[in-house]
């Protein structure tokens, strides 16, 4: 019984009478467990007596059920199949189901995965009888031959009749193919049942008439046993083109009842409410049962119905036409898996039974329509209700913006490469928004934002004027009409530099004077070109959102209004100064969003020069593949850079053009045409025009508005030559004035005279800070100074036994650690770079998809992503190897993720020497640059034990993480009694001859000489090595008479061997420090145990360097040479060339 698709033609292995069969799943503690179980479940589905019982005995042969067969899914979890004799259905449907899952229903430990009708139940249609329309019946009602379908409610409770009428009018004059009643309209008061679906019926004809189309009415048959089948035909006479039936309340025979009585035929919707109840669930929620017998994600409790029966086979058998069932990501917990199951049930061949329409709703938005289609293929009924109607109060535009998300605009359009990436058209008008300023009013804010900026320039003899030129009008749309910000949430004067955020300093963000960033409903502005920052502060200004005093402190020292931008910096969220990272961030911060159901939007303001990063595009191509339509990216493309007009062989050419062939969907205006930019910004909001993200291009003038820079040979940074030029300028900003003395609509208007440069001056919120009191305030807000000697109270393990003989070799242990410790932590978001498999995150990305992604080989992107997620509350674990969490996006690791301290764990797998894959693979200096980094911790595993409990360490950890990671076969040197701790060594021996410090690979290594040698050695293993435990290094170099050892997996120069020598100086400690590890060269591509062996740092060299230090031969054990055989070859295998 491994299909579970319904079959015609199963054969029985009694004689006697002919049976259907159940496949239930259940719990038991052996096969032979299981066999009771079954026997038990046959008895109690039917004859409700013990089998001994001579009554039973009697009938036992035509009325229980037999035991066909029993499968071992998992440990503890069986399949049986059980076949019950026709009779005991009686020819109905309630008894049929009653006989499948009755009594057994109230038990835990068992589920029905599937049930298979026999020759003669496949016959029945009147117990059975099936889709009168199905699919293609649909169609040919509606007139729709191929695309998906386009469905949607009318909704609130509360509203009249004739509203509802009205409403669907408008939207079927839009485009809708079925327009259903909210599965909450009964008889209520307000809108009766008769008179809504009266007056709706012919509201829908009125608009069929009018556009020659054939939209359906589905009205919602919530009713009394009494009275539904009498509403459904009241409903037929008065023009509903269909009905909708709640199986879950009124009963699945009344769906059946309808759909058997051949004087009805109007096609039936089967809406799911209650039936949540039916399912199978688990207790501890911890994964899903597979009917079919595969993969690991079994329930420990079974119980209900599968997805597949309950929202597929079951509705079909009684004559549903199209089922509504909660799709994943959206207000219900059903995962993709489930969703996948429960369409492919509803429409895989099932003898006469016509396919259905599956039709996954639930929270549905139009920027998932894509993303829908490619899930669940054409043959769809798209559902989308309540966001639907928050579009705007034009019903009709609002269905016509559906019919385009679906390829219905041009007639039946297939979901194609032609779709994707075209250069949209605007929609045909926008929504109306209340109380926003005029475009004149925004207009006069930019010209405002220019005289501001100008005088500043003035002022200081410097300053980025151009930039004002360019982006003043399309920064003001952004502000006053084209997006939906709220009013500021932090004070106009902001406080000093505090510090970067860590330990005792708290994040600050510049993004509060946009608005309250932590409101799902409002946009997000994140301003990407930082050196912009000067034009964006006048424009705060202007708006009120900046207090004029605070602008007077740009550029001034220890003022958060810096000269180059900020995530502390006002209007600023998040640290972008390096370019090109900001998008990225906006993407991970926008999918956050689309995770967490908001509806406010991402919008990237950059400059045309971040095009020629690479990750800029990597951005996008991510945020295409992922469907990230709420991201919006607004480009200033002006031609210039630092230095000058950007030359030919590098400016970035038809910017839309290469775009479009991203996929992204791109719209070109020019920049100083307010009404084009904002039709350009908000044709595509909530997903109006597509789930793709967009992109707008605004080509502006670097001198709109002051064309006397034109005579400027650079523009980047304008300063005057003389006091000439400079009374020239004045002229220009005092002709500026003229007409606008009385425009004072904005706080902050600025001076019109040039008034003297004031002192340097640090802003708090009681006002101004002299620099004398600034730097003592400064001392004070920052963490207290340390001591500069460190006592001797950091923890330290007690000395546990270990040794490399008979070691445990674990496969994998990560691979299996990971899914189990995600299930745990659903805000744990694993992210790779197109090495999945070979950082052992594989088994998550099949078991637990919501919680995976995959941004291909752009790791810069990645980081940054990474750091969008995480300021999101989400905490992502970056899987690839080594050098690829390091030395690419060393940038974007301090930038986007250290400098915010986010919680960001960077798992680098393939660290040191481990890989043959050569220099380029060969992470040799990731500590080195990663302990360098403030507010990074570092890790390192050394064994299985320390691979299984790493996760739970770098999750406790507040801020970034980096572990070097194990991969493969590992050994288990400790027991798994003794997990990592964060920042505490293990001592692996007591000694007083020879300190020995290792870590990672470094320490199976060394314990295969020092269980041999005749030396007192202190071996300490660290497993933390940032912060680097100085206490425990002085003393253990104190403790012992020779010195200290000190072997890594990493170049000598920046690892824990040079922590160790600047502890050791700064304490006075004068012992000698031999380092045993990569010597300050690039290696080659060999396996790991000859490398070890080449650059000095294998056990022999380990020897060696005892030897040395002690100023004497070593006894070894006769246990011969210094290595164990087991543990070399592990060290020694490495995974095929393919990996790489």
């Amino acid at each position: 019984m491994s299909n579970p698709s319904l079959s015609s033609n199963k054969s029985c292995t009694s004689p006697h009478p002919e049976r259907f069969w159940v496949d239930y799943v259940m719990e038991a503690d052996s096969l032979a467990h299981a066999r009771k179980l079954a026997r038990e479940l046959c008895l109690e589905q039917t004859v409700e007596l013990p089998g001994q019982v001579d009554a039973v005995k009697q009938v036992e042969e035509y009325t229980v059920g037999t035991v066909e067969s029993i499968k071992e899914l998992s440990r503890g979890t069986y399949r049986v199949t059980a076949g019950f004799p026709n009779d005991t259905a009686g020819g109905e449907l309630t008894q049929f189901l009653n006989v499948v899952f009755g009594n057994t229903s109230l038990k835990k430990g068992v589920s029905v995965a599937m049930v298979t009708l026999s020759h003669h139940l496949t016959d029945d249609t009147t117990m059975f009888p099936g889709p009168k329309f199905g699919i293609q019946g649909l169609r040919d009602l509606v007139g729709v031959p191929q695309a998906p379908l386009l469905c949607t409610a009318l909704k609130p409770m509360g509203k009249s009749a004739r509203e509802f009428a009205d409403m669907a009018y408008a939207l079927a004059r839009g485009g809708m193919d079925i327009i259903k009643d909210d599965h909450g309209l009964a008889n209520q008061v307000w809108a009766p049942f008769e008179e809504r679906v009266r007056l709706c019926a012919q509201a829908v004809q009125r608009a069929n008439a009018e556009t020659n189309k054939k939209c359906l009415y589905a009205p919602c048959l919530n009713s009394p046993a009494g009275k539904i089948l009498q509403r459904a035909r009241y409903a037929k006479e008065v023009g509903a083109g269909a009905v909708m039936v709640l199986p879950g309340i009124v009963g699945w025979d009344v769906v059946r009842e309808l759909a058997a009585d051949p004087s009805f035929r109007l096609p039936i919707l089967v809406h799911p409410a209650m039936l949540g109840g039916w399912l199978h669930t688990d207790d501890d929620g911890t994964g899903d049962i597979d009917p079919a017998g595969g993969g690991n994600g079994v329930h420990h409790h079974p119980r209900g119905l599968s997805h597949e029966f309950l929202f597929g086979v079951l509705p079909r058998l009684c004559g549903g036409d199209a089922v509504i069932f909660p799709n994943s990501s959206g207000r219900f917990q059903f995962s993709r898996a489930e969703c996948e199951a429960v369409a492919d049930a509803c429409r895989r061949p099932m003898g006469r039974f016509e396919p259905v329409f599956p039709s996954p709703a639930g929270g549905m938005k139009l920027d998932r329509v894509d993303d829908m289609r490619r899930t669940f293929g054409e043959d769809l009924l798209l559902l989308i209700g309540g966001s639907l109607l928050e579009q705007g109060p034009d019903l009709e535009f609002d269905a016509k913006l559906f019919a385009h998300c679906a390829g219905r605009d041009k007639p039946y359009a297939a979901l194609g490469d032609d779709t994707i990436g075209a250069v949209a058209p605007f929609p045909e008008k926008l929504p109306a928004r209340d109380a926003r300023p005029s475009i004149r009013d925004v207009e006069r804010t930019a010209l405002a934002v220019r005289r501001r900026v100008l005088q500043y320039t003035l002022k200081n003899n410097g300053g980025y004027l151009s930039q004002a030129c360019s982006s003043a009008e399309t920064l003001a749309t952004l502000y006053l009409r084209a997006l939906n910000l709220g009013p500021s949430i932090v004070s106009g004067v902001p406080g000093p530099f505090r510090g970067s955020p860590g330990p005792g300093i708290p994040t600050i963000t510049g993004e509060g004077h946009n608005g309250d960033f932590n409101d799902p409903h409002l946009d997000r502005l994140i301003f990407s070109p930082v050196h912009y920052a000067l034009v964006l502060y006048s424009l705060l200004v202007e708006l009120g959102r900046l207090d004029i005093a605070a602008f007077r402190s740009y550029n001034k020292d220890g003022s958060t209004v810096e000269l180059i931008g900020a995530e502390h910096s006002p209007g600023h969220a998040v640290t972008a100064g390096s370019l090109a990272q900001a998008l990225s961030q906006a993407a991970g911060i926008a999918h956050a969003r689309n995770l967490k159901g908001h509806t406010g939007r991402v919008v990237v303001y950059m400059s045309d020069g971040e095009f020629q990063e690479g990750q800029t595009w990597e951005a996008i191509a991510a945020a295409v593949f992922h469907r990230i339509g709420n991201l919006v990216a607004v480009v200033d493309v002006n031609g210039q850079q630092c230095d000058g007009k950007m030359p030919d062989d590098t400016k970035a050419g038809n910017l839309a053009q290469k775009i479009s062939s991203f996929g992204a969907i791109v719209r070109e205006v020019d920049g100083h045409n307010v009404a084009a930019i904002e039709a350009a910004v908000n044709g595509t909001s909530h997903g109006r025009d597509t789930s793709l993200p967009t992109v707008v291009l605004c080509y502006t003038d670097p001198c709109h508005g002051l064309p006397l820079l034109k005579k400027h040979p650079k523009l980047h940074y304008v300063r005057f030559k003389d006091d000439n030029e400079k009374k020239v300028w004045a002229e220009v900003l005092a002709q500026m004035t003229i007409g606008m003395e009385d425009d004072h609509h904005y706080q902050g208007t600025p001076e019109l005279v040039i008034e003297e440069e004031k002192k340097a001056e640090v802003l708090t919120e009681e006002g101004a800070v002299p620099p004398k009191r600034r730097m003592d305030m400064m001392e004070l807000s920052g963490p207290a100074k340390k001591k500069a000697s460190v006592g001797m109270d950091e923890p330290e393990a007690a000395v546990t036994a270990c040794d490399c003989r008979g070691t445990e070799m674990v496969s994998m242990p990560h691979r299996r650690q990971l899914v189990q410790w995600a299930r745990l932590h659903p805000q744990a978001i694993v992210l790779t770079a197109d090495l999945t498999s070979s950082c052992e995150a594989d088994l998550l990305r099949d078991e637990l998809p919501s919680q995976y992604m995959s941004l291909g080989m752009a790791e810069q992107n990645m980081m940054s992503f990474a750091g969008g997620l995480a300021r999101e509350g989400y905490h992502p674990y970056i899987h690839t190897f080594a050098v690829f969490v390091t030395r690419r996006p060393f940038d974007q690791v301090a930038m986007s993720i250290a400098v915010p301290n986010l919680p960001v764990r960077l798992l680098g797998f393939l660290p040191g020497l481990t890989t043959p894959g050569g220099v380029t693979h060969q992470a040799i200096d990731d500590v080195a640059l990663m302990r360098a980094i403030p507010n990074m911790r570092i890790l390192e595993v050394g064994d299985a034990t320390e691979v299984e409990s790493v996760l739970d360490v770098a999750e406790s950890i507040d801020g970034p993480v980096y572990v070097r990671m194990w991969r493969g076969q590992v050994p288990r040197l400790f027991p798994k009694t003794s997990p990592m701790q964060f920042g505490v060594p293990r001592l692996l021996s007591d000694g007083s001859d020879v300190a020995l410090v290792t870590s990672g690979i470094c320490t199976e290594e060394a314990l295969k000489a020092t269980t041999k040698m005749g030396v007192s050695i202190r071996h300490v293993h660290l497993s933390t090595l940032v912060p680097f435990p100085a206490d425990t290094i002085v003393k253990a170099a104190r403790k012992t008479k020779y010195g200290i050892i000190v072997m890594e997996n990493h170049n000598i120069i920046g690892g824990i061997g040079s922590a160790a020598a600047e502890v050791l100086a700064g304490h006075g400690v004068g012992r000698k420090l031999m380092r045993l590890g990569i010597p300050g060269v690039y290696a080659h591509g060999a396996s790991c145990s000859y490398l070890m062996q080449e650059y000095g740092f294998d056990a022999s060299a380990l020897v060696s360097a005892v030897e040395a230090l002690v100023g004497r031969s070593v006894s070894l054990s006769s246990a011969s040479s210094h290595f164990n055989d087991v543990t070399k070859n592990v060290l020694s295998a490495e995974e095929p060339p393919e990996d790489l």
